[in-house]
């Protein structure tokens, strides 16, 4: 199927050169807009992987405007104006404007931009995959499997790199358990995100201990600052992230947030941490009911059971049948490891790579993979049917 381009009040230069510059990269021939609010409101309803702009006289609203459907569609932007204009062309890479061509564009500069856009949506079809670690209540270990899941997808691909984002308010507890002094936080990388790049993005990551392949991304301090981060600053971040990492874990707050949402929705993957107690169970309960709302395919959400133990008053099987799920994965039970590697601020792995819970978790990471299914427990449940609003299945 052939790319589609739409041309802003004739941006490109003459419509039969710019036709001819666009074949060569796959285009068909590129439909017309009158004016940037047309081009936007199109972009609302159709697809286009390329759009070509005047600049000149165009406002940061509009600009605004027509980043927000770019971004939302993957539509790359090339702006043209009548003057190289630095104040001008800072102003449009800030406002999601990919590249800028001085009107009319000459056809060999024209082709170079549209070859660099073209390079780079490939480039970012092979990006690397989110996972975003979430329970709706406080206290199942969340932050636990975020940080030992980001090590064992670490140790599972060398060659890779793996990002650990803290999304919790007030500093979250990954400065604790990683025993991070960290230069820099999540405000710095905002403060930054206009200009971002692989290198800066890297010098404002803290590498985890030893030669890890970890890099982490803890949250401000500061509780005033998480609050100035919307959703669209989390989508930007992920993005960046992605683009230079094998994989990404994030640690979302336990709150459904537009910061958490922004987080659930760029996710490849979701890990639901859950316990086999009531309450846990519940709030598990309820967040994939809103999942379901939210549209997500079943194979995006993963119910994983911490602190497994074969003792626990609700089975597996029980907990499959009231949440009409499938349990994903279970991490066992082991408090005197994972409290241990907690006080030495240490993931599982390198406090013991031989325990079983360090075992459990590269099981978790080649599941998320795409690895083999654990096996599980039966849908049994009748007993609980009623606490839980529900009968059996």
């Amino acid at each position: 199927m052939p790319r589609s381009a739409l041309i802003v009040s004739g941006a490109a230069g003459p419509q039969d050169i710019a036709n001819g510059v666009l074949a060569r990269f796959g285009f068909a021939p590129a439909q017309s807009a009158l004016s940037l609010s047309d081009a936007t409101a199109r972009l609302r309803t159709e697809h286009f992987d390329l759009v070509v702009v005047p600049l000149h006289g165009i406002g940061q609203v509009d600009l605004a405007a027509l980043d927000r459907e770019a971004r939302r569609r993957g539509t790359c932007v090339i702006g043209t104006a009548a003057q190289s204009d630095p104040e001008l062309i800072l102003r449009a890479m800030r406002s999601g404007i990919s590249e800028f061509l001085v009107y009319p564009p000459d056809p060999k500069d024209l082709a170079a931009a549209v070859d660099r856009l073209m390079r780079r949506v490939h480039s970012d079809a092979k990006a690397g995959s989110t996972i975003a670690v979430y329970s709706a209540k406080g206290g199942v270990g969340t932050t636990s499997v975020a940080v030992n899941l980001a090590f064992a997808l670490a140790k599972a691909h060398p060659e890779g790199h793996v990002a650990l984002m803290d999304l919790m308010p007030g500093g979250g507890d990954l400065r604790a358990m990683l025993d991070l002094r960290p230069s820099y936080d999540i405000s710095d990388v905002l403060g930054k995100i206009d200009r971002l790049d692989g290198e800066l993005l890297r010098s404002l990551l803290t590498p985890a201990s030893g030669a890890s392949g970890v890099w982490v991304l803890p949250s401000s301090e500061n509780p005033e600052s998480i609050e100035t981060m919307d959703a669209t600053a989390v989508s930007t971040l992920l993005e960046q992230l992605r683009h230079y990492h094998t994989f990404t874990v994030v640690d979302c707050e336990h709150a459904m947030s537009d910061r958490t949402l922004a987080a659930l929705d760029a996710a490849d993957r979701i890990v639901l941490v859950t316990q086999l107690s009531v309450p846990a169970l519940r709030a598990t309960q309820r967040t994939l009911g809103l999942c379901q709302r939210l549209g997500y395919a079943d194979d995006k959400v993963h119910v994983v059971v911490n602190r497994y133990q074969s003792s626990d008053a609700v089975s597996t099987g029980d907990a499959a049948s009231v949440l009409g799920r499938d349990i994903f994965f279970k991490i066992p039970n082991d408090y005197r490891t994972s409290s241990a590697a907690l006080m030495k601020g240490v993931p599982v792995r390198e406090l013991d790579a031989s325990s079983h819970l360090a075992y459990a978790y590269d099981g978790l990471a080649s599941r998320v993979n795409g690895g083999p299914t654990q096996k599980s427990g039966g849908r049994r449940g009748l007993r609980l049917g009623k606490l839980f609003g529900r009968g059996s299945k």
